[in-house]
């Protein structure tokens, strides 16, 4: 579960800021086009954004339902998909090295993880972005001041137990000073920084359902707990100095 929920966020993140930063005096219909293409091509499934606003002279920005498709042969038509993420960017950073966030904020995110007989949708759609080609990307790194996730919710389910799905709220993630330390984070680290507590936080929520899952399934979730919980003092650790 760890290394497939990873990935798969890790990705739409990494599609997103990119997007951001190669194409931010364009149009919202040129982010959105650069993002489902990008992401498609990474993750094999299928990603869509309904609608992307960018104001380079403030720095804002939004994207509204961005969402990754599940892998076929899963019951869920998505695998995961954000309501809406709200970006303030410093404009006097666009054209630098380091791209500097003032804040990030993913509302209402939905997480679907679906347990089959052998494997979970996201470690399908691991192996999918790992057989993918390189899609390029930016080489600038970004410093977030503030990032939160808001109102967030796991949706929990196996294929066994066909009709039968819990929804478990997560807890809301705030984490200040990103990339501060490395005087900037590249896409993919600055995802892998961020999506700890959001594993770990997924993790929590799954294991608190009442959904009668087979010892193997909650096995695997008790794992990716256990590995999170150690990543995750060693972020908290390093956000402190």
């Amino acid at each position: 579960m760890k290394r497939g929920l990873t990935i798969a966020m890790a990705a739409g993140l990494l599609i997103f800021c990119a997007a951001i930063v190669t194409v931010y005096v364009s149009i919202g219909s040129i982010i959105i086009d650069t993002i489902e293409q990008e992401g498609t091509a990474l993750t094999q499934t299928g990603v869509t954004v309904q609608d992307a606003e960018f104001a380079p002279t403030t720095g804002t920005a939004t994207l509204v339902q961005v969402k990754v498709a599940n892998p076929v042969g899963y019951l869920e038509k998505n695998a995961f998909s954000i309501d809406r993420i709200d970006l303030w960017i410093d404009p006097e950073t666009l054209n630098s090295d380091v791209l500097h966030i003032k804040s990030m904020i993913l509302v209402a995110p939905e997480i679907n993880y679906e347990i089959a007989t052998e494997t979970d949708n996201l470690r399908t759609l691991k192996q999918y972005i790992d057989n993918s080609a390189p899609t390029g990307g930016t080489k600038k790194k970004l410093i977030v001041d503030n990032f939160y996730l808001k109102n967030g919710v796991v949706v929990v389910q196996a294929n066994d137990l066909i009709g039968q799905r819990k929804t478990a709220k997560l807890e809301d993630i705030h984490l200040t000073g990103i990339g501060q330390a490395e005087n900037g984070l590249t896409p993919a680290a600055l995802a892998s920084q961020v999506l700890v507590p959001i594993l770990r936080n997924t993790t929590l929520a799954a294991l608190s359902t009442d959904l009668n899952l087979s010892d193997q399934a909650r096995n695997i979730m008790n794992g990716a707990l256990d590995e999170t919980e150690k990543a995750f003092q060693a972020i908290r650790q390093l956000l402190n100095q």
